[in-house]
């Protein structure tokens, strides 16, 4: 069973999933996600559960070394101000607290329920008309695409998104209110085609194009780096001079002065962004043998990977790791041995209840394997989607 066929199952459930219907939904995607990840930012948690989700609020978030914990019930309905804007904590969209069908998302048109909505670290909400969000003229053949990617830096001071307006990728500086354009233009009917996938630069300056155009873009610039046929880019390292890149047959590699080095062997898994040191990646492992889809076993070490030659450098086991922790993606680093995943929520409901839905971040430091928890990105809803900086 594919994700998708998971989707339309739990679509016409009356019920609400169970614990195990949610956790069956996150592991059937992740053989697909190895395979070509531009499903992972299409999808988000809608990939989850079908329906709609109700805005519940940010229960902790991430404030250098400590979890702040936030209580956000009533969110802002201003638009985003041009500039003055602190760090943000998270992003997210919802479906008007509705029901929604796949493939039958036209009713939500003219609303402002379906766009993107910003939360900054002191608790201010935000819409962001200016990226596009939900995508309303859906499919049966797309409806897994149900909105525009959407990255935000670690340090949550830029955004990059679609703009529907400019039909190009945009990169924001929430400060300044800096707007930088990508030269390429994509079209709302490839973006729902495709479900885009891009990502950004730990400084927010480069942002890799995954599909189609298949290119690293300077956005402060314009220049852009083309890669090589028969690879796609996956991650750029701060400065843009390194990229991270993966073929059909999930081999990784090293994109530097326009050649790739292929790494050693072949990585099952997804990568991390490259650390602060330029050469090092980071994936989870995972324990003997096993096949893909729901046959996965729960990662339990961090795998640290020299991108420059392909060689594994260490494996270690995960150590004070939570009980049931189960990391389903990983992401940026937050310095030079610390490296953050993030686990999905779970919890079994009780008859019509809504669910509890969204995600946990962890630091691993890749030398000792020691699990550290960051914060907690959580909403009651059926579906939608939590956009954590970074990842």
């Amino acid at each position: 069973m594919d994700t998708k066929d998971l989707f339309d199952r739990l679509a016409a459930e009356e019920q609400p999933p169970t614990t195990v219907d949610v956790r069956r939904a996150v592991t059937a995607g992740r053989a697909t996600r190895r395979r070509r990840r531009t499903a992972l930012a299409a999808g988000g948690l809608a990939v989850c559960l079908a329906g709609t989700f109700t805005w519940h609020g940010l229960e902790g978030q991430v404030r250098g070394d400590r979890t702040a914990t936030v209580v956000h019930e009533t969110p802002d309905k201003d638009t985003l101000p041009a500039s003055g804007v602190g760090p943000l904590s998270h992003a997210y969209y919802d479906w008007c607290g509705e029901k929604w069908s796949p493939g039958k998302a036209a009713s939500f048109a003219g609303r402002d329920c379906v766009q993107w909505k910003v939360v900054t670290r002191d608790g201010r909400t935000y819409r962001m008309p200016e990226a596009a969000g939900v995508y309303l003229d859906q499919t049966a053949a797309n409806y897994m695409n149900t909105a525009a990617p959407l990255r935000i830096t670690p340090d949550g001071r830029r955004i990059a998104y679609y703009s529907a307006k400019d039909q190009r990728f945009a990169v924001r500086d929430l400060a300044s209110g800096q707007v930088w354009l990508s030269p390429q233009t994509v079209s709302h009917e490839e973006m729902v085609k495709n479900g885009a996938f891009v990502t950004l630069s730990p400084e927010g300056r480069y942002l890799v194009l995954n599909g189609r155009l298949r290119a690293v873009v300077d956005m402060e610039t314009g220049r852009v780096t083309d890669v090589p046929q028969g690879w796609q880019p996956m991650t750029v390292a701060r400065g843009g001079d390194r990229v991270i890149v993966q073929n059909d047959r999930s081999r990784y590699g090293l994109l530097e002065d326009g050649r790739v080095r292929p790494f050693a062997g072949p990585i099952g898994e997804s990568l991390s962004d490259l650390a602060p040191d330029g050469r090092t990646v980071a994936y989870l492992g995972r324990p003997g043998p096993h096949g893909e889809g729901m046959n996965l076993p729960k990662p339990d070490t961090i795998v640290t990977v020299d991108a420059t030659t392909g060689k594994v450098l260490r494996r270690v086991k995960f150590r004070d790791a939570p009980r049931g922790f189960d990391p389903w993606r990983i992401g940026y680093w937050r310095g030079p041995t610390q490296v953050v995943v993030s686990d999905v929520i779970t919890g079994r409901l009780k008859p019509g209840e809504v669910p509890r839905l969204g995600e946990i971040a962890y630091a691993v430091d890749v030398t000792t394997g020691e699990v550290r928890k960051l914060g907690t990105y959580a909403f009651r809803g059926w579906g939608g989607d939590v956009v954590i900086p970074g990842m």
